[in-house]
């Protein structure tokens, strides 16, 4: 596989290649929306949300790409926090997160000897370790209404990816694909992820009852000629309403 780096960045920063530039579109936020970059590497997705108006926190674990995003936010007058957090601990919920994690697979005792490859790169033996823990974590910090967009390849173990999907779906969760891009002998895909809507309750059910069925009860009356004498609504149906590139780039690239 032949991936070709679309920016610089220092030694030790994940640079961007097409994996982010597959993601970048998704960064393009609403003036003061809350935008999260999870593992923001060197912080292309930040810096684009910052540009638009949006309010930007970026997390990684890696102090030398925390700087050289602070760095870079400064030097164009952009607002955003850099936060050292694994993951999104301890943050609080966005209207849009994006993340890109790592997702080489990794012989377990065989880690990239260099600390910020390790971080960028290594996604467990399947390739997949980061990304169920971030779909595990997710709900916590997606304002509702919001939106998350996850990065995933086709050299992650397709059945811990779908085993996370199906996971994510079962708490409610709704997924699906909004962009895919073929490299030479991986396919990279973007997710969207949103939490469903609750349903309404049926009346009596308490919490979630529509507005209109609160308070006093309307008093009964006999059914007219031609009118069904069942409640309101009963019977009826619901209208529908880039890469594993991620190698170690050669000095100077």
């Amino acid at each position: 596989m032949k991936h070709g780096s679309v920016g610089a960045a220092p030694e030790g920063v994940y640079p961007p290649r097409e994996d982010t530039a597959l993601l970048l579109p998704f960064a393009r936020a609403r003036p003061g929306e809350r935008v999260l970059e999870i593992g923001s590497g060197a912080g292309e997705a930040s810096l684009l949300a910052a540009r638009r108006g949006a309010r930007v926190v970026a997390t990684d674990r890696n102090r030398t790409a925390l700087a050289w995003l602070r760095g870079r936010a400064l030097a164009e007058g952009l607002a955003v926090e850099v936060v050292r957090a694994d993951l999104a601990r301890g943050l609080a919920r966005f209207d849009r997160v994006l993340a890109n994690p790592p997702y080489l697979p990794t012989p377990a005792g065989a880690p990239d000897p260099d600390p910020g490859d390790r971080l960028a790169l290594d996604g467990g033996p399947d390739g997949a370790r980061v990304t169920v823990r971030l779909l595990d974590e997710l709900p916590e910090h997606l304002a509702p209404g919001g939106r998350a967009y996850l990065l995933v390849s086709s050299v992650q173990s397709a059945r811990a990816l779908e085993g996370a999907r199906r996971a994510w779906e079962a708490r409610g969760g709704r997924q699906r694909e909004v962009a895919h891009r073929h490299l030479e002998g991986e396919r990279l895909a973007v997710w969207e992820l949103a939490m469903a809507r609750t349903r309404a309750s049926r009346p009596g059910r308490g919490a979630g009852r529509s507005p209109r069925r609160t308070g006093a009860r309307r008093r009964s009356r006999p059914p007219r000629p031609g009118e069904s004498s069942r409640g309101p609504g009963r019977g009826r149906t619901r209208a529908p309403g880039a890469a594993s590139g991620r190698r170690r780039s050669p000095p100077g690239s």
